[in-house]
């Protein structure tokens, strides 16, 4: 939805839960979770905490019942279920009602980070990092596949808007997401989105950015069925295409691709779509959250598919394998930089 809405929504949270003003001003805070009028909880720097609150059971059903007028859809909506999915500017909202909330009305508000840090702040002084980043980096100057993985808040959509900075600036560049998060710095990009209210969905997006003449598609999180789309588009030429996963390893990434791709419902014997899937991506980055800090844990090549062994994947960097990290860097003749002193070692601080 448009900044307008999003204005209009935070200043009802402000109003309407007064006690929640402080937290959602507070950029340090990610997000805010409302288990119960009594039981809120935060996420500060990376580590969740309970916020000294309390809501009125009232003010926080009304709440809830704005953001279903809002999203014209759920609580508040006449005819509609008793939760609502929303995403604003700047903010993704979920919420429901009891009976599915036997507490009381829940509430979650993330907001999505302002900050674009760089490569080298992501590397923060760590060879590990430093290493790693600059494989990914090098992968996107030669135009190869990278699939991010991670879980929830790991940092992937931030290492994709990084990563943009390394793509040559004469190419033509369309992202494909839900809510707008990556913000690439470059002459020629166009951004598409989701539109609830007219069904338009990712997969749409993408069979529409196929032909809108792109170099790349950047596609903001794969999530259902355009994950089809997306192996199908890598086969027929399209390079250098990035997109980010939830999922634990590499492996976990691209078994994750192939299911999604069944559910486009289009037959597919199992070996032909692990194939398909291994030839589409050239590396997998997988990132993960140390303490309040996200780090690059591994990045893999994928350099095939075997009918019983899975996927053939060769570790490319490895920050956690001093020796590891210590032949890449001298392949790379990358010199090291100094070791952070910060908590964690490495990273990017929430």
């Amino acid at each position: 939805m448009d900044a307008a809405t999003t204005r209009c929504a935070e200043e009802f949270l402000r109003r309407t839960l007064s006690p929640l003003a402080q937290l959602l001003e507070d950029e340090s805070v990610t997000e805010v979770m409302v288990n119960d009028p009594r039981a809120i909880w935060v996420q500060r720097a990376g580590r969740v905490e309970r916020a000294p609150v309390v809501l009125g059971a009232e003010a926080l059903q009304a709440a809830v019942a704005l953001l279903g007028r809002l999203a014209g859809r759920g609580p508040g909506v006449p005819g509609s279920d008793p939760w609502v999915e929303a995403r604003f500017d700047g903010l993704r909202v979920a919420a429901c009602l009891p009976p599915l909330a036997p507490g009381g009305p829940a509430l979650c508000v993330r907001r999505h980070r302002r900050l674009r840090p760089t490569l080298r702040q992501m590397a923060c002084g760590s060879p590990g990092q430093a290493v790693a980043l600059a494989r990914l980096a090098q992968a996107v100057r030669r135009g190869e596949a990278i699939l991010i993985a991670g879980a929830t808040d790991a940092g992937k959509t931030t290492l994709l808007n990084a990563l943009c900075a390394e793509i040559p600036p004469a190419e033509r560049v369309i992202t494909l997401e839900d809510t707008p998060e990556l913000a690439p710095d470059l002459p020629h990009h166009l951004a598409l989105a989701c539109d609830p209210v007219s069904g338009a969905t990712i997969r749409d997006l993408l069979r529409l950015a196929l032909r809108l003449r792109p170099d790349r598609i950047l596609l903001g999180e794969v999530r259902g069925p355009e994950a089809f789309d997306l192996v199908q588009a890598a086969m027929t030429g399209h390079r250098g295409m990035m997109a980010t996963i939830h999922a634990s390893d590499p492996p976990a990434a691209l078994a994750r691709v192939e299911s999604l791709a069944l559910c486009a419902g289009v037959p597919w014997p199992p070996q032909a779509l692990r194939e398909a899937v291994a030839r589409a991506f050239d590396l997998v980055a997988v990132l993960e959250s140390r303490a309040g800090v996200r780090v690059v844990r591994q990045v893999v090549r994928v350099a095939g598919a075997d009918p019983d062994a899975g996927y053939r994947l060769h570790v490319e960097a490895d920050p956690a394998s001093p020796e590891l990290a210590d032949r890449a860097t001298a392949e790379a003749g990358h010199r090291p930089a100094r070791a952070c002193a910060e908590p964690g070692g490495c990273g990017v601080p929430y």
